[in-house]
């Protein structure tokens, strides 16, 4: 590649006008010149559309689209249809990144010649405590079945859509679901898949934002469900291709079969979904084997299933351990 691509940086927002404005500002001060900004205003009703019309008041290459209500993904497949870069990246409205974000990405894509780059993030919660991914290394190409061994086995890589950086006929290709949560776990290994590598940065260019009301008390409803569904989706096209990935694909399935189970039990649902719960506890304790064995590094996924194998009751206690401790962490920032 002789030249600098143009990259596109689509931001769906949505009623975060208190956030907004520092996504913005990290945007616009990018390093990287060959970028476009395209901030999809999908309905909202508080001032995000005014703050962002403020911000984007005095800078080139910028638009506005004003969009009835779709969600996620209809906010970031209009922003895809119409952008012009070569390459596009996603930035969620509530979340910010480092002034040098774009350049780093856009450095692995010339460098290794791949159609996907990703970073690592930082975790903030609420306004105060921070959690670092990055690791120890330099960037480097990883094949596909590397990076979706990591996926399922959640170590080192994630398939979050933000955080990494996209040929735009990927985007093109697989958009992303309409109507459904997950959005990112139904699409981003799709893209990965049809590349065959992608090129992995070390380093935390992201900053992911966790308000204290999305952390302290979980919800659930029908259409959480489609962790599930993804999930299963991903495992099936996973092992169409990369078969040796059964105990990997396991271990991605009793994440989200938990994430499910947390999610009713601390939603106090458990009385209407007495047959789910029972189903899911049933299918997590079934990959007892593999959570215990040295192929999964996440210690809270071991201390689950022995907790739900002496019962129900017992996990139930832990849950709730957790919760208080993660509120007196993060209040103590």
């Amino acid at each position: 590649m002789d030249q600098d691509p143009l990259v596109s940086v689509i931001i769906p927002a949505y009623n975060v006008e208190n956030e907004v404005n520092r996504c913005l500002d990290s945007v616009i001060n990018q390093t990287y010149q060959n970028m476009e900004i395209i901030v999809v205003n999908d309905g909202s009703t508080d001032q995000t559309g005014k703050i962002i019309r403020e911000s984007l008041r005095n800078v080139d290459n910028s638009s506005i689209l004003d969009v009835p209500n779709g969600g996620l993904s209809s906010a970031r497949n209009i922003g895809v249809e119409r952008c012009h870069g070569d390459f596009v990246t996603f930035i969620d409205s509530d979340d910010y990144v480092d002034n040098d974000y774009v350049s780093y990405l856009v450095g692995m894509i010339m460098k290794f010649d791949v159609d996907i780059a990703s970073c690592q993030h930082r975790i903030l919660f609420g306004d105060s405590k921070c959690t670092e991914m990055q690791f120890d290394g330099k960037p480097e190409v990883w094949s596909s079945h590397r990076w979706l061994k990591g996926v399922l086995a959640r170590n080192t890589v994630d398939l979050s859509a933000w955080g990494k950086i996209y040929r735009r006929s990927l985007c093109q290709k697989f958009p992303f679901p309409v109507g459904r949560l997950y959005e990112d776990t139904f699409t981003t290994y799709k893209d990965v898949l049809e590349s065959g590598c992608i090129a992995v940065g070390n380093e935390s260019k992201y900053t992911y934002k966790i308000r204290m009301n999305s952390i302290s008390r979980s919800s659930f409803s029908k259409s959480s469900m489609d962790l599930i569904k993804a999930t299963e989706k991903m495992s099936a096209d996973t092992l169409k291709v990369f078969p040796d990935l059964k105990p990997e694909v396991k271990l991605r399935k009793s994440w989200a079969y938990t994430s499910v189970l947390n999610a009713i039990l601390t939603s106090n649902k458990q009385s209407e979904y007495n047959q789910l719960v029972d189903d899911l506890r049933i299918n997590i304790i079934k990959s007892r084997p593999v959570i215990l064995s040295n192929k999964n590094i996440d210690r809270r996924l071991k201390l689950v299933v022995v907790a739900l194998s002496a019962g129900l009751r017992p996990y139930m206690l832990l849950l709730n351990l957790k919760a208080r401790l993660d509120t007196a962490n993060i209040s103590r920032g």
